[in-house]
């Protein structure tokens, strides 16, 4: 959400647009909208990234977590543990609900993500497969 809130990408950007002209379902997690909102309430100048991060939020549909969720990430957790690959904590939570509901997460942070295994990983920085 980030480099959609930066607008520093011109392909990230654009397949936003797309995603969104073509009608897909864009949904974050309750997680992710709190990492998004932290970072531009701690940012240099909240005052512009605040309602820029609210405005990202409002085009998107906010899922709620749920307990079934916090299984998914719980089982998600131990099994990086015991395979010595520690994630951070809300990067756990976020792949964990995705797992859970078989979302295709979207973010530039592949290092976290690529770590888990069967979650779907998209980098909008990159040309589409079909491309």
């Amino acid at each position: 959400m980030v480099d959609i809130l930066n607008d520093r990408t011109d392909r990230v950007r654009d397949r936003y647009r797309a995603a969104q002209a073509a009608g897909d379902k864009l949904v974050t997690c309750a997680v992710a909208a709190y990492e998004l909102i932290y970072g531009a309430a701690i940012s240099p100048r909240p005052q512009v990234h605040l309602p820029n991060a609210e405005e990202l939020l409002d085009a998107l549909e906010i899922e709620p977590w749920t307990l079934e969720d916090g299984y998914a990430a719980s089982r998600l957790r131990f099994s990086l543990r015991k395979a010595g690959r520690m994630n951070g904590s809300a990067d756990i939570l976020i792949a964990g609900q995705a797992l859970n509901r078989h979302w295709t997460v979207v973010s530039s942070n592949l290092r976290e993500f690529e770590r888990v295994e069967g979650l779907q990983v998209v980098d909008w920085r990159e040309p589409p497969q079909d491309a």
